[in-house]
Formats: C-alpha cells, sequence, structure tokens
C-alpha cells in the first residue's frame, strides 16, 4: 500500500527544515506501507521555501515539490497535489505542525480497520477566546444549515483512500472546499480527538478577516439555505403587510411602512441572491483553479 501526503506551503521557510525532521521519522515508522511520498504544493511562496524544498528533493527523492504559477488559495493547492498524486492511501497535513504527525499512525490504523476516513477533531487549541468562540459558531452554524453531513470539529487534517481522493475531485467547481466534498461522499469515517499544537516555528498567514471569508466559503460551498430563507422571507412578509392592509387606515402610515419593509426585502434578499449568482457565474465559466508551474515543479 503507497501513501501520498499532501502539504501546501505559502512563505513557510522556518517550518519546512523542522517539519521534515519531525515527519519522515514518522513515515519511514509506519507498518504496512510499502512506499511513501512527500508531495509539498509551493502555493505561489515569495520567500526561500522553494529553494528549502528543491534542496530536500536532491536529498531525498520521496520529496515532492509541486509549484503553482501564482497563489491560488489552500483549497487549490490541495487539489493541486491530489490530482497529481497516485496512491493508495492519502494524506492532508500542514507545515506548521500544529498538526502532531505522530497521528498519522492512528489514522491508518483507522483506514486499516474498514474506514475511508481518518480524521482529526480539533475542538481544542491554543489561541484566543474569540477565535475559539468565532470557531464554534462557524461549526455549530453549518451544522445546522448544511444541505447534507457535516463533520464536526474537523478540518483538512485527515488520511483517506483512493476511493474517497476520487470523490473529492469528481465536483467540477471553482470554490472546492474539501471537508464538505469528504463528509458529502458519505463514506465510512472516524474521528480521532487531539490538542492542537502551536506552530513550530514562525507566524501564521491567517488574519481574523481571512479567516472569515473562509468560513463563509466554507458555509456557502455545502449550503442552500440563504436561497431557501429568502421563501420564507417572502412568505413572512406578504403575511404582515396582509395584517397591516386591513389593522391601518391612515393610507399615509400604510405607505411608509410599505416602503419600509420593501427595503427591508430588498436589503436581504439581493445581496444573498448576488452571491449565489456571482458562484454560479463562475462555475458556468469554469476556469481552472490552478496551474502548476512546470519549471519549478520536482517530481
Amino acid at each position: 500500500m503507497k501513501l501520498s501526503v499532501i502539504t501546501p506551503i505559502h512563505n513557510e521557510t522556518e517550518c519546512i527544515p523542522l517539519f521534515l525532521d519531525k515527519i519522515k521519522p514518522v513515515l519511514d515508522d509506519l507498518k504496512g506501507i510499502e512506499g511513501w511520498q512527500l508531495f509539498f504544493v509551493n502555493d505561489g511562496s515569495t520567500d526561500n521555501s522553494l529553494d528549502l524544498l528543491k534542496h530536500a528533493h536532491l536529498k531525498d527523492n520521496r520529496i515532492n515539490v509541486i509549484s503553482l504559477s501564482r497563489n491560488f488559495g489552500y483549497q487549490a493547492a490541495l487539489l493541486a497535489g491530489l490530482q497529481t498524486a497516485d496512491s493508495d492511501v492519502y494524506a492532508i497535513i500542514d507545515v506548521d505542525c500544529e498538526d502532531p504527525p505522530e497521528l498519522l499512525k492512528v489514522f491508518l490504523q483507522k483506514i486499516n480497520e474498514g474506514n475511508h476516513l481518518a480524521y482529526g477533531i480539533r475542538s481544542q487549541r491554543p489561541e484566543p477566546k474569540y477565535i475559539v468562540w468565532c470557531r464554534k459558531i462557524f461549526y455549530k452554524l453549518n451544522m445546522l444549515i448544511a444541505d447534507s453531513n457535516v463533520y464536526m470539529w474537523m478540518a483538512e487534517y485527515s488520511m483517506f483512500t483512493r476511493h474517497l481522493r476520487n470523490a473529492i475531485l469528481k465536483p467540477q467547481t471553482t470554490f472546492p472546499f474539501l471537508r464538505t466534498e469528504m463528509a458529502y461522499a458519505g463514506y465510512k469515517s472516524e474521528g480521532i480527538q487531539y490538542q492542537r499544537q502551536k506552530r513550530i516555528a514562525g507566524k501564521s498567514h491567517y488574519k481574523f478577516y481571512q479567516m472569515a471569508r473562509f468560513a463563509i466559503a466554507g458555509i456557502l460551498a455545502g449550503t442552500t439555505f440563504p436561497l431557501r430563507f429568502i421563501l420564507s422571507l417572502s412568505v413572512a412578509i406578504f403575511l404582515v403587510f396582509s395584517v397591516l392592509l386591513f389593522s391601518i387606515h391612515d393610507l399615509s402610515l400604510l405607505t411608509f411602512l410599505t416602503i419600509d419593509l420593501g427595503l427591508f426585502y430588498l436589503l436581504i434578499t439581493i445581496p444573498l441572491i448576488s452571491i449565489y449568482l456571482a458562484r454560479t457565474y463562475k462555475n458556468v465559466v469554469n476556469r481552472p483553479g490552478f496551474f502548476i508551474d512546470p519549471q519549478d515543479t520536482y517530481i
């Protein structure tokens, strides 16, 4: 059984050597694995990351480098790695070691027990309380309004079979969100709870507004609730207007309230429809989610 590990990177010069020191002994020690390959996906790094990866590749040809032509984002980098790697089992792990590489042994055990997916449940992590609170809102809201199943407290740290990998790659969307596709596929899975660690080096590239954008994109990737909400809102406003029409006899007041209701309805519905229309337009145009730069790719 062959294993491919996908690791996206963007300006992670400080983390790369430390990550390799931690993960290589873990991969070498995995039982039942005939061979492993590590695929770093260089997502438009502007520091010395690519040079470090080229050096690592020359020392160990099991370490591969996929360079994207520019920064396409975390999810696109994961898809690039999954499309390129040919394996029996796949794993996703970040380079900052917040997710302990040692957990891969437990993931593999769960795969060998018949699961198609083993993933980390990272409900505990050292970060500010307001971030923890926001994460809880994201997961609870996502589960509440999602059109299909959602794995609570799951991120991308996981190991999965080729069957699930193929299922992940099937949707032709320009707004990929892998954990949504993993849950939608519905294959047998098991979550493993663990304590997330602090970054091994460097600083996180995710600012609060980027995390918020990521969360909103993730929710929209798995729900049509906002569109269905518009229908419910339309019925509610019609009922309110009907009550006002038969209970208010002052024409000027009725006109004022009707205009207010209409403006409220438009302020809610037009932005929601616009978001989904923009996403539909991009999916129809269907531009590739990423481009690989062959000059800086070493496989």
